[in-house]
C-alpha cells in the first residue's frame, strides 16, 4: 500500500522584496553566542531561557513546547544544526520568523504556509543568508494540532515516520519551514519552494528527517511531553 503523506507548508511569495544588512526582526543580542541548553528538553534546560519572540508562544502550550524542543536542537551541535549553518545563525533566523507566527485556519493538509512580501538579510556576525516572509500561518486544522478534524473524516496522514498531532512532527513542521528561510553555502535556499508541489513537499520533509531525524526521534528519550 502506497504510503500516504500531507504536505506540510506551502510557500506563496509576492512582489514587494527589500534587502536588509541587519539583525533580523525579534533578534536577540544574547542569541550571537550559542546557547547552552540542555538535550531537546524544555524541563532539562539549566540556564534562564530567552524570551519567546512571539506572545503566542506563552499563551500557547503546545507551540511553545515545539518552539522551546525546536531551539534546544538548534543550539545543540549536531548534524541538524550544521545543516543549518551552525548554531548560532540557526537560532537567529528561527527566532525572526517564531516572532511572525500567527494562527489560521488553512487545509487540513497544510502545517503552516508562508505568504506575502519577503524580506532578504545578511545576519554579519554569522555570515548568514536569509529571508523573512511578511505573513506565516500555523494551521489550527492541521497536523501541528489535529489527528483529524472530527469523527467523520478520516485521519491526517503522518509525515515520514511521525504521526501528526505529536511533538515530533511539529518540531519537524518548524524545521522544514526554518530550511526554506535559509541559503546553503552554494546560495541556494537549503529547501526548495514547494508550496503548490506535494512531491517536493514529501521531498523536503524527507530531507529534513535525514539530517535531524536522530534529534527529532531523541525527544521522547529526553522525556519531552
Amino acid at each position: 500500500m502506497r504510503r500516504r503523506e500531507f504536505m506540510i507548508c506551502a510557500v506563496v511569495m509576492s512582489f514587494g522584496l527589500v534587502d536588509v544588512e541587519a539583525n533580523p526582526p525579534g533578534h536577540n543580542d544574547e542569541l550571537k553566542q550559542p546557547l547552552k541548553i540542555g538535550r531537546n528538553s524544555v524541563t532539562s534546560m539549566r540556564v534562564p531561557l530567552p524570551p519567546p519572540p512571539s506572545p503566542l508562544i506563552e499563551g500557547d502550550k503546545v507551540l511553545g513546547q515545539a518552539y522551546y524542543d525546536t531551539l534546544a536542537i538548534l543550539s545543540e551541535d549536531n548534524s541538524c544544526s550544521d545543516f543549518f549553518g551552525g548554531t548560532t545563525g540557526a537560532v537567529v533566523v528561527f527566532n525572526s520568523f517564531m516572532s511572525q507566527v500567527r494562527k489560521d485556519y488553512l487545509a487540513r493538509s497544510i502545517g503552516m504556509r508562508m505568504s506575502g512580501s519577503v524580506t532578504t538579510g545578511l545576519n554579519h556576525p554569522t555570515k548568514t543568508k536569509y529571508r523573512l516572509f511578511d505573513k506565516v500561518s500555523l494551521n489550527a486544522d492541521g497536523p501541528f494540532y489535529r489527528k483529524r478534524i472530527s469523527l467523520s473524516e478520516p485521519l491526517i496522514p503522518r509525515m515520514g515516520s511521525f504521526e501528526p498531532n505529536t511533538k515530533e512532527v511539529r518540531v519537524l513542521i518548524l524545521l522544514h519551514e526554518l530550511g526554506h528561510l535559509m541559503k546553503g553555502d552554494d546560495g541556494n535556499w537549503l529547501l526548495p519552494d514547494d508550496g503548490k508541489a506535494e512531491a517536493q513537499s514529501r521531498g523536503n520533509s524527507d530531507k529534513i528527517e535525514e539530517v535531524c531525524g536522530d534529534q527529532i526521534k531523541g525527544l521522547t528519550k529526553a522525556g519531552s511531553k
